[in-house]
């Protein structure tokens, strides 16, 4: 199902890249070829005209943002130390400090295990940002030859963890199914007006065979 997954976000970033991306920008394009040839009667004309083409502009960026969180290109030429800190610099959140440390990841893991974390931070970080009303967030990956580790942690206001929150809330479901996935183990901290700690630990030793009975 993970698989199926991430392929069809794949698809998806593909159709918005190459077929709505390349669509916005002919028409930007256009639409500023069109400009030089028109004869404004007053500047309020030209001034909106501009402003439609900034618009088309920003949105042919959005659909480039969206494009490649769907699918971590990052990860194809860094390693994901590389491939978080490129994320997080696109986000746009000025209220919103994000920190991140990173050791031993220029050891590159499986390209699986790669991308299952880096959906596990992506779904981690959209949640302190949707949620949690948080200005401090310190994102920790370390990964030594035998685990890889992580930590995840925000001043926000935090919450009262239940079986019902861990079970189904806040996107947490989809972070434990990818953990599970990797044989590895997930902890969540939290408490109202204290933050919250998600913590992750992931085995790299390969799944041990199965013998015959």
């Amino acid at each position: 199902m993970l698989d199926a997954e991430e392929k069809e976000r794949q698809r998806i970033a593909k159709d918005l890249h190459d077929g709505v991306g390349q669509l916005m920008s002919a028409a930007k394009m256009n639409l500023s070829a069109f400009e030089s040839e028109i004869t404004f009667t007053d500047p309020g004309q030209a001034e909106d005209f501009s402003k439609i083409i900034g618009l088309v502009d920003e949105s042919c960026r959005e659909v480039r943002n969206v494009s490649h969180v769907m699918m971590p290109n990052a990860l194809q030429k860094n390693d994901l130390g590389m491939a978080v800190r490129e994320f997080v610099d696109k986000l746009h959140h000025k209220n919103l400090a994000v920190h991140v440390y990173t050791e031993g990841l220029e050891n590159r893991m499986d390209s699986t295990t790669e991308t299952l974390m880096y959906r596990v931070i992506q779904e981690c970080v959209n949640n302190v940002i949707k949620h949690a009303g948080a200005t401090n967030l310190d994102i920790s990956l370390v990964r030594d030859p035998l685990t890889f580790s992580g930590t995840i942690e925000d001043n926000g206001h935090g919450f009262e963890v239940t079986d019902d929150v861990k079970n189904n809330g806040i996107g947490l479901s989809n972070i434990k199914s990818r953990i599970e996935y990797l044989r590895g183990s997930l902890d969540l901290q939290s408490s109202p007006g204290r933050g919250t700690l998600v913590a992750f630990h992931i085995p790299l030793t390969p799944k041990p065979a199965k013998t015959e009975s």
